[in-house]
């Protein structure tokens, strides 16, 4: 059978719990797939274009998936969105690591946005997008240092001790991560409520 972009991605994650980001090469790829390292660019340049097909096919198992936002508001649906997200993250190792800063590849994953309703009430879409990117960023930001100390989820890294202020912080990640989203989306909505301060950019000297 032909090798496809998927075959790729999908060993690339199968692998990623083995080995890790910083360990995961497209010759690894290749000897699991049992075919040389140049017959995978024709499909992927380079290890970005191989992350990004990665991250793609993370996200289209995770929307397989999905437990359904229908009959839940904006918040609850922004809330049920950063967990999703999370929970996708989780299921591989460094899944944040891999996952910040990719290109997504079938963009028709992306789906409307969970301020949709707000939006249609005439908030304007470039501040709904904001909002919604600094919940996904604490959602992305925390999974990264979760992972640092939790490598697999709930298997934490014996290297970090009590002692250790950010694996002290992570001990019960869960409650963390529930009480940072907590945080993120009272301010948010704090925010798009305008009764929040807002902050002036700095002049220019």
């Amino acid at each position: 059978m032909a090798l496809t972009k998927r075959d790729i991605a999908r060993s690339g994650l199968r692998l990623l719990n083995e080995v890790g980001l910083n360990g995961l090469t497209l010759r690894l790829i290749a000897g699991d797939l049992g075919v040389k390292a140049p017959a995978l660019y024709w499909h992927v340049k380079n290890k970005q274009e191989l992350l990004d097909e990665m991250a793609t096919q993370m996200l289209a198992d995770a929307a397989a998936e999905r437990v359904p936002s229908h009959g839940l508001d904006d918040w609850q649906r922004l809330e049920h969105q950063a967990r999703s997200l999370r929970d996708a993250l989780l299921t591989y190792r460094d899944g944040a690591k891999v996952f910040s800063g990719t290109f997504l590849t079938d963009t028709s994953l992306v789906g409307p946005p969970p301020l949709q309703e707000r939006i249609d009430a005439g908030l304007d879409p470039v501040r709904a997008a904001r909002a919604h990117f600094a919940v996904y960023s604490f959602v992305i930001g925390f999974t990264i240092e979760e992972q640092a100390v939790y490598p697999v989820r709930g298997q934490r890294d014996e290297r970090y001790g009590p002692e250790d202020a950010g694996a002290a912080v992570l001990a019960d990640p869960e409650a963390g991560f529930s009480d940072g989203l907590a945080i993120v989306l009272a301010g948010v909505r704090q925010w798009l409520d305008g009764s929040s301060p807002q902050v002036e950019a700095p002049q220019s000297p």
